[in-house]
């Protein structure tokens, strides 16, 4: 087999970044270290701050007043206070890595942490015939423990814009997290001109536990910053930024993920507008827009469209925006930059328009602006429209057999969870561990939570239907759904209505409970109002003939997304939130698909792990201090028996012992007796 293992310098991206491409050899190797880093901190002079662009030691010195190389700090929004960051390879973002389509690749992850285990999720690989390789703490493998490495391998087989980022808790938002990069066999943008743009909200303050478990107000938990790249700006504090260089008669291509805790993301460079091409990996009919709403996990591939761009700086801005109507925060924005040439010399056109279309809208009307005009996702067309076969397996036969499943996301009782089923973390792997995990949830009802290892069942081969809701007492934002080991169509979405005065109000196509109303209801059992959508192939304004595929779909405040997949992919794939605080807390579940055809996709070797709950034996046991009272007095009975039980064999010792010296001396006295007797009587 054809291996490749080797490091290079990416020069298309705009700061210089030590990333890995893997150029057309069968199977590549590369490796990857999990490691601690700081923020604002150089390595060789330590503390740094931030001014006019550039960073500057703290401490005072001949060289305070030279600024420094900006590719040896992480210098995320300027903020002198430094941060703990969890990293890969040191960097923040970590190193992109470049492949191929249908290229083996083995990626060698060690964690170096001191305290912490990780695993590396590779996401929107849908590891077809490799599902222990998917990354996922507890579901698909056991983690990495410090010193510990993995071999990840596995074969993309479609081209796209993908990431890595760690699926053990919360870790990828202290910094463990880069760009997947799939590249096209043919007619591929030049990787010169391709750009990676990275975006998540950043607190300088608090570091992502704290912002869950600690007891904080919102104004505390709020963002300071934007990220682009791990770059942005504190108060125009001057911090470094992120530039990116094109030219007028160049095609460039932007590649923008979401990799964010929780924050939505509105994206757009005044002046110039947006040729979008791709969404999570696959392409749709070419769509001009203005701005793009980002969740965490998504990702769109676009063009500038440069017929209106003069030689000059642009701006990139992108706003945070808040509560379920998408309200844009003033007081943080993300920025970073766009130089553009015109080398030939092209012709501008003036760019002219009343109102922005908006990609990516939670509602057919943006709320209380009428300047905005929202382009759903469920409105693009898939390019390449098909039956769908190449998402299949060989092995793993197609059935006639559809399944329908409502699943509700929300927080009813205050509890983060799907269809009521907080979700609890095995501590085995459930993937290879099958035996040893319960997956009942005892105690769930149509209006009653419990807590379990929440598991749905895919038949192998079976069309599957999901309704992903977001309705009842627990309806609260917007949820990112992301689906592990699979891409689905979006054949609808279903979105609340908008008040004259911006409130949104739920959609009432579904019932959440036949002898309540849905603003009652936990929404735990829900069905289609109209009976005659059982059947999904009559339901309105469902897209059955080009529908948009995607790894990670809203699930919109007061509506619902309706997606399709194959169960062809036999694993225990992941399906959540992509809110961090909310996954963390429980809104997910597992998906058991063609369970029959795992065992033998997975690698000899793979370790396994478990929880440790015997018990110690009875005689070392401590009477508890918290008992009642007759339970203690019994407890000083034992005692009492066991020390006079103690004594008894004690004495009966020390009479045994007695005899036996007793025994022993006669012994001696009778021996020496007879040697006297043989000893030779003198003259």
């Amino acid at each position: 087999m054809d291996l490749f293992w080797s490091l290079f310098f990416i020069l298309g991206l705009p700061h210089l970044v030590e990333g890995f491409i893997c150029p057309n050899d069968t199977h590549c190797v590369t490796s990857l270290l999990v490691q601690s880093a700081f923020t604002m901190i150089y390595p060789s002079k330590g503390p740094v701050y931030a001014d006019n662009g550039s960073i500057y030691p703290v401490n005072s010195g001949e060289d305070s007043v030279n600024a420094l190389n900006l590719t040896n700090v992480i210098t995320v929004d300027g903020w002198n206070t430094t941060r703990s960051l969890i990293t890969v390879n040191g960097t923040m973002p970590g190193p992109p890595i470049f492949l191929y389509q249908n290229q083996t690749i083995t990626i060698i992850v060690k964690n170096n942490l001191i305290n912490e285990a990780v695993t590396i999720h590779w996401h929107g690989i849908d590891q077809l015939g490799w599902p222990a390789m998917d990354g996922v703490a507890f579901v698909s493998q056991c983690p990495i423990l410090p010193g510990q490495s993995f071999n990840y391998t596995f074969k993309p087989r479609f081209s796209g814009t993908y990431w890595y980022h760690s699926h053990m808790g919360n870790q990828r938002d202290m910094g463990l997290y880069g760009a997947f990069i799939v590249l096209r066999r043919e007619n591929e943008i030049p990787i010169p001109q391709q750009h990676i743009i990275q975006l998540m909200e950043w607190n300088h303050l608090y570091n992502p536990v704290t912002l869950i478990k600690a007891n904080l107000t919102d104004k505390l938990k709020a963002a300071n910053s934007v990220l682009l790249n791990g770059r942005g700006e504190f108060e125009n504090n001057k911090a470094p930024l992120e530039t990116f260089n094109v030219d007028k008669n160049e095609t460039h291509l932007f590649r923008m993920i979401g990799v964010g805790s929780e924050d939505t993301l509105l994206f757009s460079v005044p002046g110039l507008r947006l040729i979008v091409k791709e969404t999570d990996g696959y392409e749709f009919i070419p769509r001009i827009v203005d701005r793009i709403i980002i969740y965490p996990a998504e990702r769109y591939d676009f063009e500038l469209d440069l017929q209106y761009a003069t030689e000059g700086t642009y701006d990139i801005t992108v706003h945070i925006l808040k509560d379920s109507n998408m309200t844009i925060r003033e007081d943080v924005i993300g920025r970073g930059y766009i130089k553009v040439t015109n080398k030939n010399s092209l012709q501008t056109i003036p760019l002219n328009r009343d109102t922005e279309v908006i990609l990516n809208c939670p509602f057919q009307e943006y709320p209380m602006n009428p300047n905005f005009t929202c382009l759903p996702v469920s409105e693009l067309k898939s390019k390449n429209p098909g039956n769908g076969f190449e998402f299949d397996t060989i092995g793993v036969q197609r059935t006639e057999e559809t399944y329908t499943h409502f699943l509700n996301f929300g927080f009813p009782n205050s509890s983060s969870s799907i269809n009521g089923r907080k979700f609890i973390w095995p501590t085995v792997s459930a993937l290879s561990q099958p035996g040893d995990l319960d997956t009942s949830c005892d105690g769930c009802d149509a209006e009653h939570s419990c807590e379990c290892h929440h598991s749905l069942e895919l038949k192998s081969g079976s069309e599957v239907i999901m309704i992903l809701s977001n309705l009842g007492t627990g309806m609260a934002i917007t949820h990112p759904v992301h689906m592990h080991g699979h891409t689905f169509e979006v054949l609808k979405i279903g979105f609340p209505s908008v008040s004259p005065n911006g409130d949104l109000l739920a959609n009432e196509d579904i019932q959440c409970n036949a002898t309540m109303l849905n603003n009652q209801s936990q929404c735990n059992i829900a069905r289609w109002r109209n009976t005659t959508w059982d059947d999904y192939k009559k339901i309105p304004g469902i897209n059955l003939v080009d529908p948009v595929r995607k790894d990670t779909i809203i699930c919109p405040y007061g509506g619902y997304s309706i997606i399709r997949i194959r169960a062809t992919n036999p694993g225990v794939w992941f399906m959540h939130c992509h809110i961090d605080p909310h996954m963390v807390s429980g809104m997910a579940l597992m998906l058991n698909e063609s369970f029959e055809h795992i065992d033998k996709l997975l690698p000899e070797g793979l370790p396994t792990c478990h929880g440790f709950s015997g018990k110690t034996p009875s005689v070392m046991s401590l009477p508890a201090q918290a008992e009642a009272q007759d339970t203690s007095n019994q407890s000083s009975n034992n005692d009492v028996t066991v020390i006079v039980l103690g004594v008894l064999v004690g004495l009966l010792s020390l009479a045994l012992i007695a005899a036996c010296v007793k025994l022993i001396r006669n012994q001696r006295q009778h021996d020496t007796g007879q040697s006297l007797q043989m000893q030779p009587v003198s003259s």
